[in-house]
């Protein structure tokens, strides 16, 4: 078992061997890591308010080290997922200020996200890699795409968290700021209070009124929210919560030029979660179209992942499947 790793994560699988982990000094900062599995090389970009072992689950089965994916309704997706396939080389990460990483120059941007991202990858030796992220780990990949795109092969952008591309986005984010801000206000330091209040005002169906009343009556589920019965992620998520204060949050406020969404010839492709919030979808969908050259493959329209959440971790099986049926063989390294 790694260090600091759960045993009571509900996802991951039975039977899998503990990762190489370790810490590695990266532009000034120590960072935690843990790879596992043999194959085509994988870095996955969770946000600031996640750390490697909620991604455990996703490794295991991509890395293909799980003896078998458990009972179905233990992992909502799960079932998609087969035991014992060869699998990935795959990298997971605790970003600077995060958990078992050091908090030395944070918190910071994407693009400092991205640079030690690069700096990992080559301490480690598995570059050029293909490259998942998500929500603000989305933002990290793609300024990782940009900034470095000898390193990277291919780049699954997840929902990313660049709320300022769509209206419906600039408007959650002046909402969760406003949140954030008001709950701070009044109890410093309390960030997963704040946390609290930015999962309600996303739910569905819940009024955005200061007693925190429901219109309808009823709880509402936003993308922030665990699903019921694993409550661990939602007491993980707490904990992690100052980064998503600190972190996740300012970097939803970076743009990204459209130009140079074009002018890259790194492989990108964004996608969206059937089971997420439409705010995450027009997103993905304007940065696609954003993306599209004349005379390439590029699709105009983003991938619509079946039944996936959000934060990956809620669904680990139609991610897993995603990223399988996306990640193009590995070019083979002089």
């Amino acid at each position: 078992m790694a260090p600091d790793e759960s045993s009571g994560n509900p996802f991951a699988p039975p039977g899998a061997p503990a990762p190489a982990a370790g810490w590695y000094d990266v532009n000034g900062c120590g960072l935690y890591a843990e790879v596992r599995g043999e194959g085509p090389r994988l870095l996955i970009i969770g946000a600031a308010s996640d750390d490697a072992e909620m991604y455990r689950p996703i490794a295991e089965w991509l890395a293909g080290t799980a003896a078998t994916t458990g009972p179905a309704e233990s992992a909502p997706g799960s079932a998609h997922v087969s035991a014992q396939v060869s699998g990935f080389t795959v990298v997971t990460w605790d970003p600077r200020g995060t958990r078992r990483s050091s908090r030395n120059g944070w918190p910071c941007d994407s693009s400092t996200h991205a640079d030690d991202a690069a700096a990992l990858l080559r301490r480690l030796g598995l570059a050029p890699a293909a490259i998942f992220g998500s929500s603000a780990g989305g933002i990290v990949a793609v300024r990782l795409a940009l900034r470095h795109p000898e390193l990277v092969r291919q780049v699954l952008v997840y929902e990313p968290g660049f709320l300022r591309s769509t209206n419906a986005g600039t408007a959650l984010l002046a909402h969760a700021t406003d949140a954030v801000n008001d709950h701070l206000r009044d109890h410093p330091d309390d960030w997963a209070g704040a946390l609290t209040a930015v999962a309600r005002l996303a739910a569905p169906g819940r009024a955005t009124n200061s007693d925190g009343a429901d219109d309808d009556g009823g709880p509402g589920r936003g993308p922030l929210d665990a699903p019921p019965g694993r409550e661990w992620y939602t007491e993980r998520g707490a904990a992690l919560a100052e980064n998503f204060v600190r972190d996740d949050l300012p970097c939803t406020r970076e743009s990204i030029d459209p130009a140079a969404l074009r002018a890259t010839d790194t492989d990108i492709r964004f996608a969206f979660g059937t089971c997420s919030s439409e705010v995450f979808r027009e997103i993905a969908e304007t940065l696609s179209r954003a993306r599209q050259r004349a005379g390439t493959p590029d699709p105009l329209l983003p991938d619509a992942i079946a039944g996936g959440a959000h934060l990956p971790y809620f669904t680990p099986g139609p991610i897993v499947d995603y990223i399988r049926a996306r990640c193009l063989p590995e070019v083979p390294v002089a």
